[in-house]
Formats: C-alpha cells, structure tokens, sequence
C-alpha cells in the first residue's frame, strides 16, 4: 500500500515549499492530504494546482481536507475520518499561531490543544510511521549561552505567549514519545530562499531592511544589540525545507531532536554593519543605551516585540542535524552568502513588505 501524508499549516510559507520538496523526492503514488481551515481552502487548492504545473507528478495525489487543530478530532468530517485513520503513514504538522503579541488563551488554543489533538489523532492512525512535529529554537526562552538540543524544560522564563507556549507543545510531544514515534524539528529564524532572497512574507530581518531603506541617509544608524558578543541566527527556506525532508526519512532519527540553526550566526553588530554597507549607507556609530533603545523601537519602525531577540547572547548547538546531514551535502549557508539578494528582494518587491505585521518567522509555517 503507498504511503499517505497528512500535513497541517499548508499553505504556509514553509509548508508550500516543504511540499514540493517531498512530492519531488517521494515514491510517484504517495498521496498528500492538507487540513486547512475552511477560510484557507481556497488559497490552499490554488497552491496544489500551482505545484501541479510546476511538477506534474503531483496530479491526482493531494486532496484537501477541512478541518480545524483546535477542535477535537481535528474538526475532520465523518466521511473523511476513517479514509485518514486507514491511509495516513505520515504526519507533518507546522500549524501553529506566531504572532509575538498573541493573547495567551488564543496561544495556547492553537500551539497547545492544536498538538495535543494532533497526538490524539496519531495515537489512532493504524499505519503511522512518523509525526515530523515543528517546533522552534525558541523554546529556549530567555537564556545564554549554548543551547542544546537534548534539553528543554530548565525553568527558564520567555519572552511572550508564543514561546511559552510552543515550548509547553514541544512537552507533549516528547511526553508521549513511547506512543507516536515523532522527529522534533526546530528552526531558528527562517528567512527567504538563499538563491535569490525571495520570501512571501516581510517580518523578522526583512523589517531591519525596510527600516533602513525609509531611514534618510544623513540619519546616523546607532548599533542595536546591548553586548557585542549577541548574535542573530537566520536560516533559509530552503536550507530549513531540504534538511527536514532528508532527516525526515533517515533511520535513528526518531525520538531525537534536530535544531535547524546556523553553526557560526552572525552577530548584530556585523549583521548591521553589513545591512548599511549593502544599502549603501555609513556603518553604523555608536550605540544607544538599551533602555532608550526599547523606549524608541517603535519609532525605529520595528514591532516592539522583535527587538527583544537581540538582548541576549545565545547560540544553538547542531550536532544532532549536522550528524544525520553527514554525507548528503545538505548544508546552512552563511548569511553573508545571501544578504545582499533578501535586500535586493526587498527592494523590488515592495508590495510584500507594505504590512508591516508582528509575526516571527521563528518556524513560521
């Protein structure tokens, strides 16, 4: 019988690339089944025929599926219940809210019982190979130092209601590891395509450029991070899409957990630095004091909530990815390789960047 996957949070900005990549690298007979909100199916079948021009294999092996994570059972129709229970060998699941300012009950609905429903339904799923559950670095909340991908829970506090509660998720899932054999992934701030820069949504380091690209030129651009030392770790798309479908199929890998971060993250210092001098500005002088940095953020045309990220110095370790990426050429480019093309792309693509939203691209589905 051919494998079936289910996979919630399509058509995200992740999950539509995630898609392609498996359909490319997977048996001609896999089937894929989306759970979409019903406001999504729309968007979500005009993703699938884009993908079916795109690569014709694809044709006849997706159907959608409306449903809702916050509800029991997913809120899947009756009819479509039983087909998944029997077929679904493989469950991706990326839905999650990642809004740095959502209220913790809307959280919680989402991140939280949407996982725990998503459990439930594994539990049930007579042929389940593998839930390959999203996650984030972010879980980490507010610590220094070397973060490792064996630990979780250390009585840290957290920033805002999305890395609480992505963390709480992250519990369940490896609470119930001896009943749904899951692969966790964990992404640090995913940005475009490494190629050409090119992105669907404009937050995280994107807002940084447009910040800059409004800023007039005479304006001195003071260095934002309070020490130094304090890095910012960006992953692309495409380095986040290959790594998780490679992993994904590899023996071992189940029960582990797989931090999808750049080994050598650049810190805010070069990382401004380099923004000017690509924007053609002057580097960066001097450095406010913090205080009056989180006081003006908002003036600095930048979410209060995303400024919070550059406090702190923290790095995440990768040996779990970089063992079991051994051998396939799968590797995290430097920054430094593609920054200039995420300036180019925000400066040709404006329309992108008009809404200047709070969401994370930290695991962004």
């Amino acid at each position: 019988m051919s494998a079936a996957v289910l996979m919630t949070g399509f058509p995200g900005f992740i999950a539509e690339r995630l898609v392609r990549r498996l359909v490319e690298e997977s048996e001609e007979d896999t089937k894929f089944y989306f759970l979409v909100l019903s406001i999504e199916i729309f968007r979500a079948k005009a993703a699938c025929e884009m993908l079916e021009s795109a690569v014709p294999s694809f044709s006849g092996r997706w159907r959608i599926v409306e449903g809702d994570i916050t509800k029991p059972d997913l809120g899947i129709p009756p009819d479509a219940k039983g087909t998944l229970e029997r077929e679904i060998t493989h469950v991706w699941h990326l839905a999650a809210i990642y809004d740095l300012a959502v209220p913790e009950a809307l959280a919680h609905r989402v991140n939280v019982d949407g996982t725990r429903h998503v459990l439930d339904l594994c539990e049930r799923l007579e042929r389940l190979e593998r839930l390959l559950y999203i996650s984030t670095c972010y879980v980490a909340g507010i610590r220094s130092g070397t973060i490792y991908e064996d630990e979780l829970g250390v009585g840290q506090s957290f920033r805002n209601h999305y890395e609480s509660t992505k963390q709480r998720a992250e519990e369940e899932v490896q609470r119930r590891w001896s009943k749904v054999p899951t692969v966790i992934f964990r992404p640090a701030i995913v940005v475009g395509d490494s190629h050409d820069g090119s992105t669907v949504k404009g937050d995280g380091p994107y807002q940084f450029i447009r910040f800059l690209s409004r800023l007039p030129r005479w304006v001195p651009v003071p260095q934002l991070a309070p020490d130094p030392t304090t890095t910012v770790n960006i992953v692309p798309v495409d380095f986040v899409t290959r790594a998780m479908v490679s992993i994904a199929a590899k023996e071992g890998a189940t029960g582990k957990v797989f931090q999808l971060a750049d080994p050598q993250p650049m810190t805010v210092r070069d990382l401004m630095t380099r923004l000017c001098t690509g924007m053609h500005r002057a580097k960066p002088r001097g450095r406010l004091p913090w205080r009056v940095t989180k006081r003006i953020r908002r003036a600095l045309g930048m979410p209060p909530e995303l400024i919070d990220y550059l406090e702190i110095p923290t790095t995440y370790d990768v040996s779990n990815t970089a063992r079991f990426l051994e051998g396939t050429g799968i590797r995290c480019p430097h920054l430094t390789e593609y920054l200039d093309k995420m300036i180019a792309f925000t400066a040709n693509n404006r329309q992108i960047f008009a809404a200047n939203g709070r969401r994370f691209t930290g695991a962004s589905a």
